[in-house]
């Protein structure tokens, strides 16, 4: 039997978040995913894309949404994706970047992809995806 090379994709925080939005394409999203899965990809994140999946259900809370319900949606949108712990040479990285159209959060992402040798980069910023593909990352599969 053929064994499947493990290969590094890295998740930025809006395909996180994509996963439990349905008007942000969520069905789409979990497409890619599983497409990434059969083709051996394991999935990374920054331990950043957590606090950014907090703050997109702090701004989208309802009045209805109990304790439990918030953290089982950020369980549901970090689901499968292991979570990277920043250090200085991926703030390094991620502060040489030139790119001008690349904000401060989206940089150390890409920085946080380059130092765990991810392969892939999925994300639905079109500045960030514009960043990976200056830099060599692939953005699909």
């Amino acid at each position: 039997m053929k064994q499947i090379e493990q290969q590094i994709c890295y998740l930025d925080s809006n395909v996180l978040i994509s996963r439990i939005s349905p008007e942000r394409r969520s069905d789409l999203i979990a497409h890619y995913l599983q497409q990434g899965r059969l083709q051996g990809f394991t999935f990374f994140s920054s331990v950043l894309a957590s606090l950014e999946v907090s703050r997109f259900l702090h701004r989208t809370n309802t009045p209805e949404r109990t304790q439990k319900q918030f953290q089982e949606h950020k369980t549901d949108a970090l689901a499968g994706t292991e979570l990277v712990r920043l250090n200085s040479q991926m703030l390094t990285s991620a502060s040489t970047f030139t790119f001008p159209h690349l904000g401060s959060l989206d940089s150390i992402h890409l920085g946080t992809a380059q130092a765990i040798g991810a392969s892939h980069f999925l994300t639905n910023d079109k500045q960030l995806l514009r960043a990976c593909e200056e830099v060599g990352l692939a953005t699909s599969f």
